[in-house]
């Protein structure tokens, strides 16, 4: 499997264009499609739908993204790895990140740190919960990036953190009496159902606990959307309405803050995660996090990458 071909893969998926993913991999429209078709003949099924106006990812698509992320996450910390064993004056922090961080506020942190400090590289791993939890305790990262949800401040407690930032979580629907009422609360959805993502990336739980404190009754969809682009679509289609950090949702797309019974707004919070170790030898790292995290946590908005 061609990794190149792989990488041709992501990126039309992000830009949703085959013309402006192939400027951005320096190739030929016709050299990227080629690969893309490669790929696509190799797993055994289309990864996009391809009309006229638009390049979607198909539902095999959505799946399969993930995992080609990871592989090539893989690939850049095999090549990550040698450089840190033939140049070991250079400090490498492992990083694992829950795909519910802002993406935009991991990439201005580490790239700012990187910037003021040459002698470390970063590497960066998008894994779920789960995941990160083991590789966290097992010493293969040396950081993760994840919200704070009940269980991590029971199983974590002999970790340390580091507050990243909060974020509002906001709520789309299509019930024209939601809609009216111009923000809702866990007491005003006790009759709607919810369409949720999997258990693993904290969204679900984060949502469960908020209701949990209200002592609402959460109905839950049966089904489950696999991103949150689709939990948007499947709450806009009027399957049921969804809870979503703000930066996951589209600045086009109409939401209603989610707020508690006082009125005020209900947040996810993220944290950083390490053992002390992990402080004690990547210290200029954890200070910079202190430093820059509530400056950055500012700038978040949807749409748009904070900067230093």
């Amino acid at each position: 499997m061609n990794l190149a071909h792989l990488k041709f893969v992501v990126e039309t998926a992000e830009l949703k264009s085959f013309s402006q993913a192939a400027e951005k991999c320096h190739v030929t429209q016709s050299t990227l499609s080629n690969g893309v078709a490669l790929i696509e003949q190799e797993l055994g099924a289309k990864l996009f739908e391809r009309t006229t106006r638009s390049v979607t990812l198909s539902p095999f698509g959505k799946t399969m993204i993930p995992l080609i992320k990871s592989l090539l996450g893989a690939e850049s910390n095999l090549v990550l790895q040698a450089k840190n064993y033939l140049n070991p004056e250079k400090a490498l922090i492992k990083i694992g990140v829950s795909p519910l961080v802002n993406a935009g506020f991991t990439s201005v942190l580490t790239q700012s740190f990187r910037d003021k400090n040459p002698d470390y590289e970063i590497v960066l791993y998008e894994e779920n919960l789960e995941q990160l939890q083991n590789m966290l305790l097992s010493d293969s990262l040396d950081f993760i990036f994840v919200p704070l949800i009940a269980e991590f401040r029971t199983e974590f407690g002999k970790m340390r953190s580091l507050f990243l930032y909060d974020e509002p979580l906001v709520l789309i629907t299509q019930d024209s009496d939601l809609l009216a009422s111009g923000s809702v609360s866990a007491t005003t959805l006790r009759n709607q159902k919810l369409v949720m993502v999997p258990d693993a990336c904290g969204l679900a739980r984060v949502t469960r606990e908020i209701f949990k404190k209200a002592r609402i009754t959460l109905h839950e969809y049966e089904g489950r959307a696999f991103s949150y682009s689709a939990l948007a679509e499947w709450a806009l289609n009027g399957i049921g309405s969804a809870v979503l950090p703000r930066s996951k949702v589209s600045p086009k797309t109409k939401s209603l803050p989610l707020v508690d019974p006082s009125n005020s707004p209900e947040y996810i919070r993220f944290v950083a995660i390490g053992n002390t170790s992990s402080f004690v030898r990547f210290k200029t790292f954890a200070e910079h996090i202190r430093e820059k995290s509530g400056y950055l946590a500012r700038g978040l908005a949807p749409g748009q990458t904070p900067r230093v």
